[in-house]
């Protein structure tokens, strides 16, 4: 199994888990929050704590934005522990997906598969053309 954690700014992350879990019920996976008057240290000691739990272990951290704070505070937690992997784009599809394949799947595939749908979970609706029929 992986471990998750959802890091994003603002309460995003906690409301991403808060979708989740009305989906899916408990899940494993935390969430950590990045609020005004913190920086991306501040966010690292928070990650640090919850990786430290299972540091032997696999984990994904799912970001809201590449190269934020939030992904500067994960990547340089990656660095210091080879079992962590980093992915950004978190939304809710993405986070759905996560969840549903993080007992089955590595780390390395588990990434994989998330870039291999992110293309799918962002549809423009468009309006159906009609067709008019002659009687």
């Amino acid at each position: 199994m992986v471990h998750a954690i959802f890091c994003a700014h603002g309460q995003l992350a906690g409301a991403m888990l808060d979708s989740v879990c009305m989906v899916y019920g408990e899940v494993n996976v935390s969430a950590v929050a990045f609020v005004p008057g913190e920086n991306a240290a501040d966010i690292a000691i928070n990650l640090e704590k919850l990786v430290s739990a299972h540091t032997d272990e696999e984990w994904v951290i799912a970001v809201d934005l590449q190269c934020g704070s939030p992904w500067n505070a994960a990547a340089g937690l990656a660095m210091r522990h080879p079992q962590i992997r980093v992915i950004s784009g978190l939304s809710l599809p993405l986070a759905l997906e996560l969840v549903d394949n993080q007992h089955t799947l590595s780390a390395d595939d588990l990434c994989q598969h998330l870039q291999a749908i992110a293309s799918q979970c962002c549809v423009v609706w468009q309006q159906p053309e009609t067709v008019e029929e002659e009687f």
